[in-house]
């Protein structure tokens, strides 16, 4: 049976283990919103993109490359934005042996498993509310702002992305017994 810990979290618990779903989707105003500045970006990319084809000074010609190479590393930023915010969602999966994480674009997507026996630290990612990275990382037009994370090896890695107080402690507490459950099990 699955239950709600807000509007856009739901889990499940079986037999297998612990699956959470956390979805990307933002409030119509904002995806309009979000849609028209793709719209733009692609709109400004193409005008300089014709200036840039018609250009004969080679000088030119290397201001429009910069500019498109930067162009295009944000239309590839906000595309990816845009297709979470309208059919994206973070897949949560604890299992008896392993996390798995996955990001998904509508139903695209990459599973990266991780080993319970070699997680540690589990743990709630805090960032001052009064700081320009807590502002920027919970805006509604990027994708970032992960509340929870563990230590895997010699690399760090994040999830639960733009969660509330409220929806990461629920979550936290949530993944922390089914994470505990898992490794007594292991014993």
């Amino acid at each position: 049976m699955v239950k709600l810990i807000s509007e856009k979290i739901s889990y499940k618990k079986s037999n297998e283990g612990l699956q959470v779903i956390i979805l990307g989707k933002i409030e119509r105003w904002k995806e309009a919103l979000l849609t028209a500045w793709l719209l733009a970006w692609i709109f400004c990319g193409g005008v300089v993109l014709n200036e840039y084809l018609v250009a004969v000074d080679r000088e030119r010609r290397m201001v429009f490359i910069i500019f498109l190479i930067f162009w295009a590393y944000y239309l590839w930023r906000v595309g990816k934005t845009w297709m979470f915010r309208r059919g994206g969602n973070e897949l949560i999966k604890v299992t008896e042996y392993e996390i798995v994480l996955k990001r998904s674009f509508f139903t695209f997507g990459n599973s990266k498993h991780y080993r319970i026996d070699q997680l540690e630290e589990f743990k709630k990612i805090e960032i001052s509310k009064t700081s320009f990275a807590y502002t920027f990382e919970n805006a509604w037009w990027v994708l970032g702002g992960e509340r929870l994370g563990f230590s895997y090896g010699s690399k760090f890695v994040k999830f639960g992305m733009q969660l509330s107080d409220t929806e990461t402690n629920q979550l936290f507490d949530l993944i922390k017994k089914q994470i505990k459950k898992a490794k007594k099990s292991d014993l």
